[in-house]
């Protein structure tokens, strides 16, 4: 079996003392799911340890050259690790078998820019013994988590932040994580803060580096260029060069055994994956059936079992349907918790536990997803307010009447309202003079339900207001970007990923290749929607590919309202002692007279939409604080040596 993930755990003593062996296992036991009995590696002021599972490189880790001149650990793995070992070569630079073996002559050939030569999805950690120099990187995309802290007079990095936790460092919250998570402001979730005060997490597409005692510095090696240009011009030679793209990127993210599958919705992208899936098997001469998976829930408005069905059929699919109609989500969000490390946001991630088990329960640890298309080749409308600003007012209306009075992309009514108000006036209104408005409607920048002690320690009306680092000068490719960031990169991946890891299943997204990325942000937004029309680059790009009956245009399903109207009754139940109790813990954070109130309403059926929301982040960060607390009281006395 090809194996790709596992964990990995590091202590390096700035002190120039020796780590605790005792300590790092400990660390690697927080985590069991991902690998147990742990190899170790410990000279020096370094110990290393690597966690194997059934989806870990087969490469010997801790992998150590030169009787230890660097010592390389790894979680994920390398995609362009042929073409990267066949560039060293021809730069002089010997490299043995493996992932590992690559980096480490990578970083002889490259120093901590070697990152920039790798492609894949990756948390490592190398030191340098000769420069005590320590290097941790993680992909550009962020698939693979690596999160650190400074404590104790070393550095401690790992996979999760339960595994630092273990070795004794505080668990206290986090406060600006939590006042941007309550705030119900996902542009304001930093992916450089844990929710744990002193643990940070790697950002994607950065390194962090230790040299000598003083700080670690942290700089990025890959960022979304704003001003790239592709090379093809005509519609019909974007389309090939992105259809080349997908191939090879479902190519490289194929393990060389089975079995083989991927999660399939009926959606564009997982049919998509899955299309490419079976080509590639057909050019390996490989004709096993492929393992697909898709939770439903028996509603019409959200399921589209007639495409499910018609592209399990063009490829050779053995599907599995996990019906989630009946399930009470809730009795697995402690778990899920734990497996994320943190508070949720979306409720829609909690059925992400039953397609991994599900994955696992069939003998499945590689399969792929269609996560990132919606935000790579769609967007959203906000390209409206382009239009207008440029004058192309003729064409602004032609658009304008793709989507109302009837959402050509829905089937359903659209409101004028809405539409002018979150796409053509939202972007167009500087974001100042928004909230000085609201100020005049009585809305403050904060909301009221926010702690105000908890608002002015972590500046939260501040950070409001500032939004987003503005990258591009069009609202259009903006929105794409911040959507990007703060809810795929931010949010699902890593929740596809810890609960990946729980089941031991690696879950591979071949549309968020680095290259893809790159190119579809640079491609002209007139191929991807317009006049109503959606995706028309990627359905020109799969033509030939997928039926014809996923290629042509159909109405767009929302699943979240079902799911929402599904999960009522259970959220209701699981609400009821959370706001029965007598003391809260979020009591430092959240009003929770205002919060006691909006429950009622909510339960007489009387509360604005958001209001589900709001109770839901509220029940949530209750959880989480209250089984932090629990944690702590079993840890030992004292201060474990490093």
């Amino acid at each position: 079996m090809e194996m790709t993930m596992g964990a990995l755990n590091a202590i390096l003593r700035l002190d120039g003392g020796s780590p605790s062996i005792e300590t790092l296992l400990r660390m690697a036991a927080a985590a069991p799911h991902r690998g147990r009995n742990p190899s170790t590696y410990v000279s020096g002021p370094l110990a290393l340890a690597h966690q194997r599972n059934s989806a870990s490189v087969a490469d010997p880790q801790p992998y150590v050259t030169d009787g230890g001149r660097l010592a390389v650990v790894l979680s994920g793995r390398l995609y362009n690790l042929d073409e990267l070992a066949s560039k060293l070569r021809q730069l002089g630079h010997s490299v043995g078998d493996g992932h590992c073996s690559a980096i480490a002559a990578a970083y002889d050939a490259w120093g901590v820019q070697c990152v920039k030569e790798l492609d894949g999805d990756f948390a490592f950690v190398l030191y340098d013994a000769r420069n005590r120099r320590l290097l941790g990187a993680r992909d550009a995309i962020g698939v693979k988590p690596l999160c650190y802290a400074h404590w104790n007079s070393s550095l401690w990095l790992a996979s999760e932040p339960a595994q630092i936790l273990e070795a004794g460092v505080p668990a206290d919250p986090c406060e600006t994580s939590i006042s941007s998570y309550i705030a119900l402001e996902r542009s304001l979730i930093d992916a450089s803060l844990s929710f744990h005060r002193d643990i940070r997490r790697l950002k994607p597409g950065h390194i962090v580096v230790q040299e000598g005692t003083g700080p670690a510095r942290e700089e990025p090696y890959w960022r979304i260029d704003p001003v790239k240009k592709i090379e093809e011009t005509s519609e019909t030679d974007i389309a090939a060069r992105v259809r080349d793209l997908l191939i090879d990127s479902v190519r490289r993210r194929t393990p060389s055994e089975g079995p083989y599958a991927c999660e399939l919705s009926g959606g564009f992208d997982s049919s998509t994956v899955a299309a490419l899936l079976r080509r590639e098997l057909e050019r390996r001469k490989i004709d096993t059936p492929i393992e697909t998976f898709s939770f439903e829930l028996r509603d019409q408005a959200a399921d589209e079992p007639e495409l499910i069905k018609a592209v399990a059929k063009s490829i050779n699919a053995r599907h599995h349907h996990i019906y989630v109609d009946t399930e009470n989500a809730f009795n697995r969000l402690p778990q899920i918790q734990r497996a994320g490390g943190q508070p949720q946001v979306d409720m829609g991630l909690l059925y992400l536990w039953r397609c991994k088990e599900e994955t696992a329960r069939h003998g499945v640890h590689v399969t792929m997803s269609g996560l990132g298309g919606d935000e790579l080749f769609f967007g959203r409308y906000h390209y409206l307010a382009d239009l207008l600003r440029s004058g192309r007012f003729i064409e602004f209306t032609r658009d304008l009447m793709g989507l109302f009075p009837i959402d050509r992309s829905t089937g359903k009514p659209s409101s004028l309202q809405r539409l002018t108000m979150a796409y053509i006036a939202s972007p167009l209104i500087p974001r100042n003079m928004r909230f000085a408005l609201r100020k005049l409607q009585g809305r403050p920048v904060v909301p009221p339900w926010v702690n105000s002690s908890l608002a002015r320690r972590t500046n939260l009306a501040e950070r409001i207001l500032q939004g987003p680092e503005r990258v591009y000068s069009d609202y259009y490719r903006q929105d794409c970007l911040e959507v990007f960031n703060s809810i795929l990169v931010n949010i699902a991946l890593p929740m596809h990923e810890a609960l990946g890891a729980i089941f031991d299943v690696d879950t591979r997204f071949p549309l968020l290749d680095r290259r893809i990325v790159e190119y579809l942000f640079a491609a002209p937004r007139e191929l991807k929607i317009q006049h109503g029309h959606t995706r028309i680059l990627q359905r020109k790009a799969m033509e030939g590919i997928l039926p014809s009956v996923v290629t042509q245009e159909h109405l767009k399903k929302n699943f979240n309202p079902v799911l929402w109207r599904q999960q009522h009754e259970h959220f209701l139940s699981a609400l009821k002692p959370f706001m029965s109790q007598q003391s809260f813990r979020i009591a430092d954070y959240i009003d929770v007279d205002w919060l006691r109130s909006t429950y009622e309403a909510f339960v007489a059926g009387r509360a604005p939409g958001q209001t589900g929301y709001l109770l839901w982040y509220a029940f949530n960060l209750e959880i989480w604080l209250q089984a932090q607390g629990s944690s702590r009281e079993t840890i030992r006395d004292g201060i474990p040596a490093a």
